[in-house]
């Protein structure tokens, strides 16, 4: 094997974690090891570095590194509740790698960081009423933003958020329930879809076999490689000698390649396909974007009620 192919061997081991706790390791290392000669242990080791090296700093060159910051409680030097709210670090880290456009990084000197600020803290004893027994409970508002450090620059800021959590046990059970719940996945995908919003152009319109007048697929130069993920919406917009139109089309991810995707058009479809037509010499640029669950409700009534208009 050369050394090219050990450093990738050691690169899938190192992602994976399985270095110093397989059987692979033991196995192969430690039982010849003196057997080994000096040279061989020496470029063993080597790669093993430098496979280690890779697999933290060259995991994905498609996603942005991210430093998440400890929580802050704004306006207090409360020393007891700053310690209780760094509980909710780890949970953050977690759902931040759920989405493909980020990486939580360790290094605080990466290019951008996730910020959560802590407001208006309370606790108290709370008393159901149907039921009657007595509860513990914490409440806050939580406020998420993403800062590009390079540039000094907040990228986005969410809406700040109500979290309220109950315990039968105590207040820091409902502390570390509310470190565990929030902030929602959701709320951390909202801030990273307006800081890292995907740009790529429209390459294929098919009209809708049914209704020939509308556009029925739409075929982007963005995949999975790119960072798309399930329920990806999109703007469409026309670009001609650098002036940008307002939106035209709304589209939604419908399959996802590594470098190419299919879309269904849910909004202006027959403006899309018009235009498309039309317009022989114009870029259509589309710009990713997150929906609101109210939107999103919305979106479910509007094509439930144009797919019964469609039908007939």
């Amino acid at each position: 094997m050369t050394a090219c192919g050990i450093i990738k061997c050691f690169h899938y081991i190192c992602i994976h974690s399985y270095i110093f706790s397989s059987d692979i390791f033991y196995n192969c290392f430690i039982i010849n090891f003196k057997t080994m000669k000096t040279r061989h242990i020496f470029t063993i080791l080597v790669c093993m570095i430098a496979g280690a090296l890779y697999a933290q700093t060259n995991l994905s060159t498609n996603k942005n590194a991210v430093y998440v910051v400890s929580p802050i409680l704004a306006k207090s030097d409360k020393t007891s509740e700053q310690k209780t709210f760094a509980a909710m670090r780890a949970p953050i880290i977690k759902k931040l790698n759920e989405n493909p456009k980020v990486m939580a990084m360790e290094n605080q000197n990466c290019g951008h960081k996730l910020l959560t600020v802590i407001q208006n803290y309370k606790q108290y004893t709370q008393r159901d009423s149907t039921n009657g027994k007595f509860y513990y409970k914490v409440e806050f508002y939580y406020t998420l933003g993403i800062k590009n450090t390079e540039k000094n620059e907040v990228l986005s800021q969410g809406m700040s958020k109500k979290a309220s959590v109950r315990s039968e046990k105590s207040y820091a059970d409902a502390f570390a329930e509310a470190c565990r719940i929030y902030p929602y996945e959701s709320d951390i995908n909202e801030v990273v879809e307006e800081s890292f919003a995907l740009v790529g152009l429209i390459t294929k319109v098919e009209p809708d076999a049914k209704k020939p007048k509308r556009a029925g697929k739409v075929y982007i130069d963005l995949g999975t490689n790119n960072g798309l993920r399930k329920n990806q919406w999109f703007d469409v917009f026309l670009v001609n000698n650098g002036n940008v139109s307002d939106r035209i089309a709304t589209i939604h991810l419908d399959e996802a390649g590594p470098n190419s995707a299919v879309c269904k058009p849910k909004k202006g479809k027959e403006e899309l396909l018009a235009l498309w037509n039309s317009n022989t010499g114009a870029k259509f640029a589309v710009v990713s974007r997150m929906e609101s669950n109210i939107f999103k409700k919305l979106e479910k009534a509007l094509d439930f009620i144009t797919n019964i208009m469609d039908n007939y």
